[in-house]
């Protein structure tokens, strides 16, 4: 029970990763979000959309607040749409100027949190993996104290590392209790996704199965080996390394190019997080 207490207790030393954390999260949010204003109507509006509302609607529970809803709701006090829209942008980009600032991280993360989840619920067929990670990075950085002095600093961060540890270890594991990771198929549909295509043709590695099966097992065994080796300081830099040169192999094939940029940014906020040495430290302390 000692050691249990001390794990999540261990004194702190310095706050460079989660100040690297912060400016990282904050800059890919705003580069993403960034990205989808020239189809921000087409993707998010009530009436102008390319999918109607009324379609992607049939997803959406009634008690999920959106940016259509509060369009729809606006309107009836004679708001124009595009006023919304517009003001929706301003106040958005405002909380993440102000997250990579590091004025009041916490309240700033959750006011963006909150922000961010009524547009990843807007529409339910454009939501991927980047919302999901974008919104648990807004929920760590509005819940960790951003000072040294704070008690709950240290729980909070090993509770970051455990989640990371989790996520891989599920991720490895539920592709090996399937088979298709076991013969390459996986590999094979991956890379002849049409969005994956457009880019880099390497078709012509259905030639080589022995390949195809190699690279999805060795990606399993990386993702479900990783709580194992990453704590180890003989074998964590090489662990952490491949796993991030797999999301790098994951950009630029299937062009999954923010869902890997914040992977690798949880792979490197994990590595930051393990040395609490003081020389590492860029804040007073």
């Amino acid at each position: 029970m000692k050691k249990l207490f001390t794990i999540f207790n261990e004194t702190q030393n310095n706050l460079f990763w989660l100040k690297f954390f912060r400016i990282s999260i904050a800059i890919l949010i705003l580069l993403h979000f960034v990205s989808i204003l020239p189809d921000f109507n087409n993707l998010f509006s009530a009436n102008d959309g390319v999918i109607p509302y009324k379609v992607v609607d049939v997803f959406i529970p009634d008690y999920v607040i959106n940016l259509p809803k509060i369009i729809t709701y606006l309107e009836g006090f004679n708001i124009a749409p595009s006023n919304t829209i517009f003001c929706f942008k301003i106040i958005y980009i405002s909380l993440v100027l102000l997250l990579l600032s590091g004025y009041s991280q916490n309240l700033s993360a959750f006011l963006l949190l909150f922000m961010q989840i009524i547009l990843s619920k807007s529409n339910f067929y454009f939501s991927y993996g980047i919302d999901f990670f974008t919104s648990m990075s807004l929920f760590y950085l509005a819940i960790i104290p951003p000072t040294l002095k704070s008690s709950a600093l240290p729980p909070f961060k090993r509770l970051f590392q455990i989640h990371v540890c989790i996520i891989y270890f599920f991720a490895g594991f539920d592709k090996l209790i399937g088979i298709n990771w076991w013969n390459g198929e996986s590999i094979w549909k991956a890379i002849n996704l049409p969005f994956a295509t457009s880019t880099y043709d390497i078709s012509f590695l259905g030639n080589y199965p022995i390949l195809l099966t190699s690279i999805g097992l060795g990606s399993a065994l990386l993702e479900l080996l990783y709580p194992f080796f990453v704590w180890n300081k003989k074998t964590s830099n090489f662990w952490i390394s491949a796993i991030i040169v797999m999301h790098i192999g994951i950009a630029f094939i299937l062009n999954l190019y923010f869902f890997s940029a914040i992977m690798i940014i949880w792979n490197l906020t994990f590595k930051f997080s393990l040395n609490n040495e003081k020389s590492y430290s860029l804040v007073n302390a």
